[in-house]
């Protein structure tokens, strides 16, 4: 078989990894053995698929100018996954012991990683023409702003409603180190390096070497969990940008899938990889170290990388030309941040019984999309709340100023 190697053909090795580690692991037998023979099988049929079918393509991306439907709808996903992580947390997921039962809500739990790498994503989709510039680093306001105003309500929540003793240390805590929210913090660390990440991403100038440099950074993350740690774990921290250059590489170009062949293997991803998930924990409680590390929380494992690409890919992909779709997106799209935010609010009152009570988790199962749906309306509503009480306040603010400038002109 005569195959030219280029960078696809890395990709396909990275994920035949993935699904060769997951193989051996639910087989048992063997371990290095059996990773090895699994691995290259399933490579050898990714580069027979790839050699008949050509599954994958790229061309140039062309943007209309005009807001991108795909990206309201990428966005969206990665707000509906946030309170669907957040369930597991809050339902003792983690302190139950392993059964064939929990297959499902594994393969649940593993799809809801991607919304901290969707939104790293889409960052990328959305930023990759930042430069330094005044306007660029004046968006850090309104985020600290929002978090700042969200921050004041979760305190009062806390101290009225939760009994928690509000002083200063616990203010700083909450206020100054972002307690509440986390990706807040490593999103304007991300503001700042954005324009030396986008000088530098385009400085490689041809397609090969932009994909070169996102596999290089994806393989230093995420490989370390496939490979005994020969790439050390202290490279993890570059998967934030991993993430943040795949999603300026797919606003440069468009990665062409099937949406049937993308959805067929996301869900056969996520199938073997949740299977896996059982042979490895079975009678044991839920092991972080499965295909990630444990002070990471699945984000930079390889199957959020994959899964993460394939969700955006399928998104991008959707087109529709019906107003009232694009207004549904658009209005869950911009409330995006707050929803993050508030939602953990929300969900201090909507699992506090589960919590106190210590409810199992497989009576709590069959409610997820009950449970984790309340928490995303709930903070959807307080959202658009906040969105409402900013522009009053703005337009107060304008109505003082132009009194004042009139003041000055008499």
């Amino acid at each position: 078989m005569n195959i030219r190697l280029g960078t696809k053909h890395f990709l396909y090795l990275y994920i035949s990894l993935l699904a060769g580690y997951c193989t051996a692991e639910a087989v048992g037998v063997c371990f290095p053995l059996a990773y090895i023979l699994s691995t290259a099988l399933y490579f050898a049929v990714m580069l027979l698929i790839d050699r008949r079918f050509k599954p994958v393509t790229v061309e140039e991306r062309i943007h209309s100018g005009e807001r991108e439907l795909g990206g309201d709808i990428a966005r969206t996903a990665a707000v509906i996954l946030v309170p669907v992580l957040h369930f597991f947390g809050e339902t003792y997921y983690y302190y139950t012991k392993f059964s064939p039962s929990l297959i499902l809500p594994s393969a649940i739990r593993w799809l809801s990683v991607c919304a901290v790498p969707l939104f790293m994503i889409i960052s990328g989709y959305f930023k990759s023409d930042a430069v330094i510039s005044k306007k660029h680093y004046f968006t850090i306001l309104p985020l600290l702003a929002t978090h700042v105003f969200i921050t004041v309500i979760r305190l009062f929540v806390d101290y009225y409603f939760h009994g928690k003793s509000v002083n200063l240390s616990y203010i700083a805590a909450k206020l100054l180190y972002f307690e509440y929210g986390w990706y807040i913090r490593l999103y304007i660390c991300m503001l700042l390096l954005m324009p030396f990440f986008n000088m530098a991403y385009k400085a490689l100038g041809s397609r090969t070497r932009k994909e070169i440099f996102l596999l290089t950074l994806i393989f230093l993350t995420s490989l370390g969990t496939l490979t005994a740690d020969i790439v050390p774990s202290s490279w993890l921290i570059l998967y934030v940008f991993a993430y943040y250059i795949m999603g300026c590489y797919l606003s440069e170009y468009r990665l062409k899938v099937k949406p049937y062949v993308a959805l067929a293997f996301l869900l056969g991803i996520t199938a073997l990889v949740s299977v896996s998930t059982y042979f490895r924990c079975r009678g044991e409680l839920f092991d972080w170290r499965f295909i990630a590390y444990q002070n990471n929380s699945g984000y930079s494992s390889p199957y959020a990388f994959i899964a993460s690409a394939l969700i955006m890919l399928l998104c991008l992909d959707i087109r529709s030309d019906n107003a009232y779709v694009k207004k549904v997106f658009k209005a869950i799209s911009l409330v995006s941040l707050e929803v993050y935010l508030f939602s953990q609010m929300f969900d201090g009152f909507i699992y506090k019984d589960i919590i106190k009570e210590g409810i199992p988790f497989a009576k709590s199962f069959p409610k997820i999309f009950l449970l984790a749906g309340l928490s995303l309306v709930l903070s959807f509503a307080a959202g658009w709340a906040k969105k409402g009480v900013f522009a009053f306040a703005v337009k107060g603010a304008n109505k003082i100023l132009k009194r004042s400038d009139k003041n000055e002109q008499q």
